[in-house]
């Protein structure tokens, strides 16, 4: 591997952005098929490829054919085969004897176990992370966390599944980058420099494939903070970041967050035994830390602004969702179990302007028909009448009393038929002239919002058991977890007090 220039740097320190610097630079001596830029997600690849295409307009989109992630960029270049499917899983536990339907066994957003998990995707799960961490059997014994799976038990399933991809002539996701890396010495596209964003979530597998690659192009830059390393559950491996040799770079100015925060973040950091040690400076003085015992107590600031509320766990959301509930506020929740929705919530402005004559889409007028509307506020027949209507066409509240059966015409409270509490928090909602304002608070885990930030964040410690078991044994895992979490607020930062007993201490 080519000795890399490596950025390191707290949170909000720009590394993506002087990543894409670099990139701009590498594009005035080369073209960008001759360019690989890999990240975590699609999107962050996607991004980089459209900021430089709006830079130098005269490259297609099909140029930058390496912007992509590793898993993608291996699917690309190695032999075509299907990949595993559901019935495909579902035939290897029937000749397996084990329950396998393909879901998560860990949840990709916080972690945590699967409610509906079972043995066979458990050992599925941990296949995969065993493959990922380049881990002997011995090792996926003595270090997985939520199983108690026994040397024979993983070998024989492992063994079995191997099998079973052969003969079937198909591929999972770590199959990708594991033939990728068995036969990259041979794949010899033109290139010269290699781009890696977000290098903390790569696996140790991935790392493997970024030295390979590196040693095929004149210049590599890789960008990333293994304070932020939060996904090691499916095989984040920050301790490679953190050992590689190379020229580093400290970026030392934090621009999102301020002193106080800032210092906060810090002290959770510091807790950190395994990482990089360097010093950052904030963007300015300020910034607020405070201590809440539930929303009730910021009602009047969470009226402006923008809001993450975050949780370790997704069994917690319900915790903020009941509050907002209660305090009549508009939010949308990762749960999707929020009291009100975004189609309720548009469905109600609809009415609104139908009432003072303007016309509405027949799209959402076929919701409000179909899911919202009082039974005798729509004559009898009329609502499968309105479905065949193109969704594009617009109607206005005298067609639809003139031609689709409207009946009531009266205020969206009186016409729509929703629970006493709904309507109560809608009302509020109204009162206060915020129908149109947009979603302001999200309701999050803190996995979620990772790479994201708002000018407010809350806090919730909670731990569910098995996350809280784990963090006995490897506690660095979450302290990571929750730095990422207090470093999303730009203004103020709100630590709400423990539900349990079983929570990070803040």
């Amino acid at each position: 591997m080519n000795l890399p220039i490596i950025y390191v740097a707290s949170a909000g320190c720009g590394k993506s952005t002087t990543l894409l610097n670099h990139l701009e630079e590498a594009l005035e001596e080369t073209t960008p098929e001759t360019i690989i830029f890999t990240t975590f997600t699609n999107a962050g690849a996607k991004e980089a490829a459209e900021r430089a295409r709006v830079r130098f307009p005269n490259y297609d989109e099909a140029q930058f054919r390496y912007f992509r992630t590793l898993h993608s960029l291996a699917y690309r270049n190695i032999p075509n085969r299907k990949m595993m499917g559901f019935g495909d899983y579902i035939e290897l536990g029937k000749q397996l004897g084990l329950h396998i339907n393909a879901s998560r066994a860990l949840s990709s957003t916080d972690g945590a176990i699967n409610r509906d998990f079972s043995k066979g995707d458990l050992l599925l799960h941990l296949d995969s992370l065993m493959r990922s961490r380049r881990w002997t059997i011995n090792q996926a014994v003595q270090n997985q966390e939520a199983t108690f799976f026994s040397y024979d038990e993983i070998n024989d399933f492992t063994t079995a599944y191997r099998s079973f991809r052969r003969q079937s002539s198909r591929y999972d996701f770590t199959d990708q980058l594991e033939l990728f890396l068995e036969n990259i010495d041979n794949w010899n596209p033109p290139l010269t420099h290699l781009f890696v964003d977000e290098c903390q979530d790569l696996s140790t597998l991935q790392w493997e494939i970024i030295r390979k690659l590196s040693g095929k192009v004149g210049a590599t830059v890789i960008a990333g903070d293994d304070k932020q390393s939060i996904y090691g559950f499916s095989g984040g491996d920050p301790d490679t970041l953190i050992q590689l040799e190379g020229t580093r770079r400290i970026l030392e100015t934090s621009y999102r967050l301020p002193s106080n925060i800032l210092g906060f973040s810090e002290t959770v950091a510091s807790r950190i035994m395994n990482k990089q040690d360097y010093t950052v400076s904030p963007n300015g003085e300020g910034g607020e830390v405070e201590n809440i015992k539930n929303l009730y107590e910021i009602e009047d600031e969470l009226a402006e602004g923008t809001w993450f509320l975050l949780v370790r766990n997704r069994k917690f959301l319900q915790t903020f969702e009941y509050q907002l509930d209660q305090l009549g506020i508009l939010y949308e929740s990762d749960s999707g179990n929020g009291l009100i929705t975004p189609s309720l919530l548009e469905c109600v402005k609809a009415w609104i302007e139908l009432m003072k004559g303007f016309h509405v889409s027949a799209a959402v007028v076929k919701r409000i028909y179909s899911m919202y509307l009082r039974g005798d506020t729509v004559a009898h027949g009329f609502k499968k009448r309105l479905l065949s209507i193109d969704d594009d066409e617009s109607l206005s509240r005298d067609s639809l009393v003139d031609e689709h059966g409207l009946q009531n015409t009266r205020e969206w409270h009186n016409a729509f038929t929703l629970p006493k509490g709904v309507i109560e928090a809608l009302k509020r909602i109204e009162e206060r002239g915020e129908l149109d304002a947009g979603v302001r608070i999200r309701i999050a885990t803190i996995h979620g919002v990772k790479g994201k930030e708002a000018d407010n964040v809350v806090i919730l410690p909670d731990m569910a058991f098995l996350t809280h078991r784990a963090f006995g044994s490897d506690p660095d895992s979450e302290h990571r977890v929750f730095y990422v979490g207090v470093t999303r607020a730009k203004q103020r930062l709100f630590l709400h007090a423990p539900l349990t007993d079983k929570h990070y201490q803040l």
